[in-house]
């Protein structure tokens, strides 16, 4: 941190050559506090800075999940459906997350480090299956694979402006943003739009940078095992965070680790561990119970990031 007058942008952009960061390697953070992670109700400067405040006051590092909701098109631009049920461009969302970080650097100690992954899912409603190329709810974009690349182009335009509003302010502290997907079968078992997605952003990145955080889970009965693996590690950017409400999905997430080592002789590093609230499984019971379930499979001994969604 560095003392700097606080402000709100609206999204308007310094622009500067991206600087490109690996993701954090497995074993970088140890014994890491568990982050808070939000389902975003709109796009809202003042809130997300807030967000942002928080975190920085807390000294959160690892990642912290930013999810602004379904994929959606107002007609004019794509964006999301936000949990408020209120349309945000992608132009709202990289000026609501500017804010985040903002708020990140000007009240954090020095020296923390920190990801922001920009979430979206692949429902478009509670509990609503799609089955079809497009899952018939109001508001869908056209083209999936398109606004995957949207979404490419608003995290790496937000990566290189962090680095950039770093620089400029001379903060030592880094703040990284990548994308992320709730991925749950349930919501999508022809496998079509999520597929498209990830396909778009990873084609638009062009390697493993800015990565794509899978923190979705790995129902059964949906999608094929070759699928989940996919979502999960099958892309360039694709990193995985299960998501572990229940010991259910512990289960889940190491039989799909067990599968793509005996099948596929692949080895899939579990980077991290959302938990909520509403789960039967804390933080800490995550990160122990995930790393029990995986160990003998891939020898994987700890797991960098851990946050709580609300």
């Amino acid at each position: 941190m560095r003392c700097v007058a606080i402000a709100l942008t609206l999204g308007v952009s310094i622009l500067a050559p991206l600087t490109v960061v690996a993701a954090s390697p497995v074993g970088a953070v140890a014994d890491v506090a568990p982050t808070t992670s939000y389902y975003e109700q709109d796009a809202s400067a003042t809130s997300l800075y807030l967000q942002g405040e928080t975190a920085g006051q807390a000294a959160m590092q690892g990642i912290v999940i930013l999810d602004f909701g379904r994929p959606a098109s107002d007609g004019t631009s794509d964006g999301t459906l936000a949990f408020g049920q209120t349309f945000v461009s992608f132009a709202n969302i990289v000026g609501a997350v500017q804010n985040f970080i903002i708020g990140y650097y000007n009240y954090a100690p020095a020296d923390t480090t920190i990801d922001v992954a920009v979430g979206t899912n692949d429902s478009c409603g509670t509990f609503q299956p799609c089955g079809a190329v497009v899952c018939g709810c109001p508001d869908e974009p056209s083209n999936y694979i398109t606004w995957g690349q949207e979404l490419a182009g608003a995290v790496v335009e937000l990566r290189a402006w962090a680095e950039q509003y770093r620089s400029v302010n001379a903060f030592t502290d880094t703040v990284r943003v990548a994308a992320g997907d709730d991925a749950e079968p349930a919501f999508d078992p022809g496998y079509y739009n999520t597929y498209d997605v990830m396909e778009g952003y990873a084609q638009a990145v062009g390697g493993s940078v800015p990565p794509m955080v899978d923190y979705g889970s790995a129902d059964p009965g949906f999608w094929t095992e070759d699928q989940l693996l996919q979502i999960a590690n099958g892309f360039a950017p694709n990193v995985a965070m299960p998501e572990i409400y229940s010991a259910d999905q512990v289960n889940q997430w190491a039989n799909l680790v067990a599968y793509a080592n005996t099948s596929h002789n692949e080895a899939v590093t579990i980077f991290g561990v959302l938990t909520t609230a509403g789960g039967s499984v804390a933080s800490p019971d995550a990160v122990t119970q995930m790393l029990g379930a995986v160990g003998g499979i891939s020898g994987q001994s700890s797991i960098p990031w851990v946050s709580a969604i609300t």
